[in-house]
């Protein structure tokens, strides 16, 4: 940045309706630049009236919105001075700086922590390539092919971890970059406070200025027509400018019906990733690495234990570690698998329904209408066999929780649609969700 922004700033304060003629021609034109770099724009006012109308004023807003404008809306700090004094000036060049250097190297001044590294993140089949990818962003973060950087999945599979690891490597790797992680309900409640104060430049200055957005969340936004509005224009402006955004959702963008289309197709328009619940070796390397940093150990039975019964995500497992330890730990590391086994029964009985298989459910439903469990999968539409197959993908979905793109695979390659329209025809046919329910309570 050099003096030529203040000059360019001044073209457009010349016509800002906050200004009047008087005081734009005798005060603001006769300000000059006593300091100018890309963080810093100090300016000098010829006299202490000047001075004082604009420093901490509504007209200091006014000038450093149209400086930051002038700069292509880059962020930059804007100081008054009087005219002539010198320690003033490097003063306040120097807090400035000193302001600058302290949020580059505290992480926690981006939202973020030093606690979520991709160092500390144990990757698996489940998420390697979406591991792989997230590096290639912190690498070169503003990629057109990699932006936005999408990532869905169920709670606790570490979306936010990669989101997180992604905003600290280029922290590291870019110092100068601004960089911002934040969850969409803070992004709401924020855009909310602006609709109050009836003030929008500093939430718009914030957001549309970063060089990385991370946004965690963004299903959050359904429901909220204004915030997605704001959060369409700040996406836009981003993306325009060649910076990056990432995103994570606990569902599909195509499976966010209830969103604005516009939002959705550009959530489309870069890379996305399905996080997958880890497997068995992930899971037990994720559980081997904690007992290595706390210095702790288990033995061999007790970690397979633990890594085979607890199965949904990664924060189920640190729950797990977590109260093993604290067992262990007071019972001076003296303690055997079927003591384990009892502590963690309340974790594991809610999803001793996990132990069923889709090809269980199958067999199951087909005993119950007296039918092969191939005519389930097969091409055969006749009402019998369509009602059996809508109740076995009914079981399915809400037992156990499969997604329905994996049900439609199960049961002969069939659409997203088709298995949504069956689970809703037994939601809607009471003797089909009375089957339903009587065969759960069969197999189980």
């Amino acid at each position: 940045m050099d003096s030529t922004i203040w000059n360019n700033a001044l073209k457009l304060l010349r016509f800002d309706n906050g200004i009047d003629s008087v005081t734009y021609e005798s005060i603001i034109s006769k300000m000059t630049v006593a300091f100018c770099d890309n963080e810093v724009l100090v300016l000098a006012a010829r006299d202490e009236f000047s001075l004082g109308l604009v420093k901490g004023q509504k007209l200091s807003k006014i000038i450093t919105a149209a400086i930051r404008a002038a700069n292509n809306d880059n962020p930059v700090s804007v100081k008054f001075v009087l005219a002539g004094d010198e320690n003033a000036v490097r003063a306040s060049v120097n807090s400035e700086k000193k302001a600058v250097r302290a949020e580059i190297s505290d992480p926690s001044a981006f939202g973020l922590s030093n606690e979520y590294t991709f160092a500390n993140f144990v990757v698996g089949d489940c998420n390697r390539f979406a591991h792989a990818s997230a590096v290639a962003v912190s690498e070169k973060p503003g990629q057109r092919q990699r932006n936005p950087f999408y990532l869905w999945g169920n709670s606790g599979l570490g979306k936010t971890h990669l989101m997180k690891a992604i905003g600290n490597a280029i922290i590291s790797n870019f110092p100068e970059k601004r960089v911002i992680y934040t969850t969409c309900e803070a992004f709401t409640n924020a855009y909310i406070a602006c609709i109050n104060s009836k003030n929008y430049e500093p939430f718009r200055a914030k957001y549309r200025t970063v060089d990385v957005l991370l946004i965690d969340d963004i299903q959050f936004l359904i429901g909220k027509e204004g915030v997605q509005t704001e959060f369409f224009n700040t996406f836009e402006a981003l993306i325009s400018a060649g910076k990056q955004i990432v995103i994570t959702c606990d569902r599909a963008p195509s499976n966010l019906t209830e969103l604005n289309s516009r939002l959705t197709s550009r959530f489309q328009d870069g890379i996305m990733f399905d996080v997958q619940p880890p497997d068995f070796e992930t899971r037990k390397a994720i559980f081997i690495s904690k007992l290595k940093d706390d210095n702790f150990t288990l033995s061999d039975e007790i970690i397979d234990y633990v890594c085979e019964n607890i199965t949904d995500n990664i924060r189920q497992l640190n729950g797990a570690y977590k109260t093993i330890s604290s067992y262990v730990t007071l019972a001076n590391g003296e303690l055997s698998l079927e003591e384990i086994q009892k502590i963690l029964k309340p974790m594991l009985s809610p999803n001793e329904k996990k132990h069923l298989t889709p090809e269980i459910i199958i067999n199951a439903v087909a005993k119950y209408y007296d039918i092969t469990p191939d005519k389930i999968t097969s091409k055969l539409r006749s009402a019998e066999i369509s009602n059996a197959r809508n109740v076995a993908m009914y079981i399915c979905r809400d037992y156990l929780e499969l997604k329905l793109a994996k049900i439609g695979e199960l049961f002969g390659g069939r659409t997203h649609t088709t298995v949504m329209h069956g689970c809703t025809n037994v939601e809607e046919n009471k003797d089909l969700k009375s089957d339903a329910e009587e065969i759960i309570k069969l197999i189980t």
